[in-house]
């Protein structure tokens, strides 16, 4: 059985960035499927409980930059997400399954080498860890 990826990207900047480096030639892991969110401050840690027990090998959160040089389109979005995001590692030990499964990462509309890269990396973390135990 092959891996599979869920990405979650904001529709603001991750999912664009991912769109114009595909138009660029850069690809990334068959694996993956990409949804765009509206915001990544919306996603909250059942989504990810949700997708990793229905199968899904690993989960990217793919959100705008937060801080000083912040560029999220909601505002407090991205800080929201990394606050939630935060207490995944609570949800991944209680399930079992190792912390490199679920990634966060801001992602700049003009990182379009950088994303495609970044689901790359996931997929060969992915090969190396094993496949979700809850696919068997």
């Amino acid at each position: 059985e092959k891996p599979r990826i869920l990405v979650l990207a904001c529709e603001n900047d991750a999912y664009p960035a991912l769109d114009m480096g595909a138009q660029q030639g850069n690809s990334y892991s068959q694996w993956a499927r990409v949804i765009p969110v509206r915001c990544l401050g919306s996603v909250n840690t059942i989504w990810i409980t949700d997708a990793l027990n229905s199968g899904y090998d690993g989960v990217i959160l793919m959100g705008c930059q937060k801080g000083e040089n912040y560029q999220c389109h909601f505002v407090k979005g991205s800080e929201m997400a990394s606050v939630r995001m935060s207490k995944v590692d609570d949800t991944l030990e209680t399930l079992n399954l190792e912390k490199e499964r679920v990634e966060t990462y801001e992602v700049a509309i003009t990182d379009i080498d950088r994303a495609p890269q970044l689901i790359n990396d996931m997929a060969e973390t992915i090969e190396k860890i094993g496949l979700s135990p809850f696919k068997f």
